[in-house]
């Protein structure tokens, strides 16, 4: 594998998936505008627990050569998110429990984190890029037809990234510049396959508790 082209195998090599991850479970029922207020306050909870544990783990490896380039501090999620759920959920939080599917994700990256830190960013890659192209399109969403406040809806907003655009190419230059073996490289591109594949296991186990319940 040419290390020049790790965008182009991370594109080939995903985008079924990528695909997948947009259009099945929660997602799909969330943008056909047959979800709810408290069902995205639901998701908005299990997706802190992910976020949180990305970017601690992260910071844990901050001296690693390869993940310091990509701790982006105006990517962070997770204080945003809490921000939300406290004007979402406020008090029902206290009762909440997270998605066992959650709970995988969640050990899969304090697993990768101990045994092989440089897979964490194929994880980071896929949650922000993926919030940076659609944030505009969920806050509008979540803003007009949800009737969701707009200071409940932090998540979608990077107040400190002005150009999207030039943010992202700068993101994907140092993806295809990091210092990666051939093997380490394979892994990688099988660890963001991994993480479409939990993402998708976090939507779907939200679409079948919400399908249990209305039954």
């Amino acid at each position: 594998m040419i290390k020049e082209n790790l965008m182009l195998n991370i594109r080939e090599n995903t985008k079924d998936l990528h695909a997948m991850a947009e259009s099945t479970g929660f997602i799909k029922r969330l943008f056909a505008e047959k979800a709810s207020k408290d069902s995205y306050a639901e998701y908005l909870f299990n997706l802190y627990f992910i976020y949180k544990t990305i970017e601690e783990e992260m910071d844990r490896n901050k001296d690693n050569e390869v993940i310091k380039p990509f701790i982006y501090e105006e990517l962070k999620r997770a204080k945003a998110i809490e921000k939300d759920l406290e004007l979402l959920l406020g008090e029902k939080i206290k009762e909440m429990v997270p998605l066992k599917s959650t709970g995988v994700f969640v050990n899969r990256l304090k697993e990768v984190s101990k045994s092989q830190p440089e897979l964490l960013i194929a994880h980071a890659y896929t949650r922000y890029l993926a919030d940076l192209f659609g944030g505009r399109q969920m806050y509008s969403l979540m803003e007009n037809y949800y009737k969701v406040h707009r200071e409940a809806l932090n998540y979608h907003v990077f107040e400190e990234i002005k150009d999207i655009r030039s943010f992202v190419g700068v993101y994907h230059n140092k993806l295809n510049e990091i210092n990666l073996t051939e093997e380490l490289q394979d892994k990688f591109l099988n660890e963001v396959n991994l993480t479409y594949l939990f993402n998708v296991s976090v939507s779907e186990e939200m679409e079948f508790k919400l399908n249990k319940s209305e039954k």
